[in-house]
């Protein structure tokens, strides 16, 4: 929820393979889209139908990232520069703050962000609950502007109108494209668990359950308590990190660790351990993006962005709101036309009736000369207004009308 909070979308599973410009195809109904994100805390992206290469991004960072004159390849610069392991390290930074769960065996997975950290943790504490925390660390960001993006995705459009074609709204669904504008990595994650069960011991996880190893005990018959007590606790402790390290590579254990990611114990004890999970290079976690209806003909409706889409349906009423428009405005259009041809054909008497017509039901104010008449009413369209396309019909039935 604190991820949701600060309108990322949570990615799952984790990956690279993710970019500023990628399409999705949505066709899950929005009211669905709505009660699946609140039950799973993130939307599943299984229709990748193109990666467009935003152009925007030397515009986006000139001020900020990039020095005067100078150009980047965006995202590959950033994400795997050449001639360096250091990825990601001239990305913008970010900040996420903590938050807070809690888990049962079994459960680790379900949580918005997958972290192997909480199977494993529940094993060490042979916990079947848990109470914890999860700190995003080493999180970097990459975006580029919307405005940009949708003419790109416009110009797209326009290329593959036969394709959109088929998935215009057919009267009960509208379908939707995706774009991401921006994605967030992380090249940590911080788990800590706090036993909140009972039960001693007989986790099924399959990873051992080395409670005894996180007290250090004082063994019989020593005679330096002190060096006894921390050679044993640095035994339970070199043996809890093999644990640990080994745990991801054990198939079945507590599943295998992500791609390029490692886990290292930080903190243990009889009730809590602490364990990182490092991602090398960082991997994506998260991301921003846009939505825009697909409406007749393939053409696309506006960006709205996707947080907004998922958290009310104001969506299907801005499309509504766009449909209503294109109908209005090509209504009034006609109208006109209707209009034009009419006036053209009258007498000088006729036109004047009609232009006191166009007056009366305000259509125009004021007296309007002969010649300017037509662009008056030109500008009088309103396709917001469907009280203003019966005007345009009623002073076109009026034109119709024989003298």
């Amino acid at each position: 929820m604190t991820i949701r909070g600060s309108q990322v979308i949570p990615v799952y599973p984790l990956t690279e393979d993710i970019q500023p410009g990628d399409i999705f195809l949505v066709q899950v109904p929005i009211e669905k889209q709505q009660k699946l994100y609140r039950k799973n805390g993130f939307l599943a992206l299984d229709n990748h139908l193109d990666r467009l290469n935003p152009t925007g991004y030397n515009r986006f960072y000139e001020h900020s990232f990039f020095a005067k004159g100078e150009t980047n390849d965006l995202p590959r610069d950033w994400i795997r520069p050449s001639g360096t392991n250091q990825s990601w390290q001239l990305a913008p930074h970010v900040a996420f703050p903590s938050y807070s769960f809690t888990v049962r065996n079994g459960a680790g997975m379900n949580l918005a962000v997958p972290v192997q950290g909480v199977p494993v943790g529940l094993s060490l504490m042979a916990s079947d609950a848990a109470s914890g925390t999860i700190e995003i660390k080493d999180a970097y960001t990459i975006g580029v502007d919307t405005i940009s993006l949708y003419h790109q995705l416009q110009d797209w459009a326009k290329m593959n109108p036969d394709f959109l074609a088929w998935f215009g709204p057919n009267g009960k669904q509208t379908n939707f494209l995706r774009v991401v504008t921006r994605i967030y990595a992380t090249g940590k994650m911080s788990v800590s668990l706090m036993n909140a069960s009972s039960r001693s011991g007989g986790l099924d996880a399959g990873v051992p359950k080395p409670v005894n190893l996180l007290t250090a005990t004082l063994p019989a018959n020593s005679t330096n308590t002190s060096e006894a007590t921390l050679q044993n606790y640095t035994n339970g402790w070199n043996t809890l990190s093999q644990i640990v390290q080994a745990a991801g590579a054990v198939k079945g254990a507590a599943g295998n660790v992500l791609p390029g990611g490692s886990l290292r114990l930080t903190a243990a004890s009889a009730r809590s351990v602490s364990i990182d999970e490092s991602f090398a290079p960082p991997i994506v976690f998260g991301y921003i993006g846009f939505d825009c209806a697909i409406t007749e003909n393939g053409e696309l409706g506006a960006p709205i962005p996707t947080y907004a889409v998922i958290q009310s349906g104001q969506t299907l009423n801005q499309l509504k709101q766009f449909q209503q428009f294109k109908h209005e405005i090509k209504s009034q259009g006609e109208l006109l036309s209707k209009i034009q041809t009419n006036y053209s054909a009258d007498s000088i008497v006729k036109r004047e009736g009609i232009r006191k017509k166009a007056s009366n039901i305000g259509l125009i104010s004021g007296t309007v000369s002969d010649e300017n008449f037509i662009n008056m009413l030109r500008r009088a369209i309103e396709p917001n207004d469907a009280t203003v396309t019966q005007k345009f019909k009623d002073l076109a039935d009026f034109s119709a009308q024989p003298q």
